[in-house]
């Protein structure tokens, strides 16, 4: 008699996740987490937050049953674009960190830099929207708000230069070593 050395697996749903919110919120989504990091978050009011990080297309989505289930949301550097409140955002950081753990360093800034683009963008239309330019002190916190995200961005743009000095470095010893 044959000894069969392959590893079973108990086949089912490892998660269910019953929707709280109602129907105005749309129709949940049914996720499938093969090949993709996912995670769920539920606050203490019930709202729920899916994450989805999707290895191969290095992209991550967010869900929100509040926001609308039916408008995923791009999830960029451990954030997004849409309002959330403190512990949605630390729950979505501490999922994109895990998601993207093997991810490269340039990737992370990149995906970094992708969230504050988006974030200025937010920034500048509401400066130039012609009823908050009525309104100098409204101006001038956006402003303000551009202003901290430019510094970041600055930041990010000089370690992604360092980044690259690095890797051309460590080109070139590797190439004297092989030339050795």
């Amino acid at each position: 008699m044959e000894n069969d050395s392959r590893v079973k697996v108990w086949r089912g749903n490892v998660l269910t996740v019953p929707n709280h919110h109602i129907e105005m919120c749309g129709k949940p989504p049914e996720l499938v987490a093969k090949g993709c990091y996912t995670a769920y978050f539920e606050n203490q009011y019930g709202e729920q937050l899916v994450f989805q990080y999707d290895y191969k297309a290095k992209k991550g989505t967010l869900w929100c049953g509040d926001y609308s289930w039916e408008q995923p949301v791009p999830v960029m550097g451990g954030g997004t674009t849409i309002v959330l409140g403190s512990e949605e955002q630390e729950w979505l950081r501490l999922a994109w960190q895990v998601a993207t753990r093997h991810e490269t360093k340039e990737f992370q800034l990149r995906s970094r830099l992708d969230l504050i683009s988006a974030h200025k963008a937010i920034c500048d239309d509401l400066i130039n929207h012609s009823e908050l330019a009525k309104s100098a002190s409204m101006r001038r916190s956006y402003s303000m708000m551009k202003k901290k995200l430019e510094k970041e961005e600055r930041a990010i743009l000089e370690e992604l230069e360092k980044l690259r000095g690095v890797e051309e470095a460590e080109k070139i010893i590797r190439g004297k070593e092989g030339g050795t």
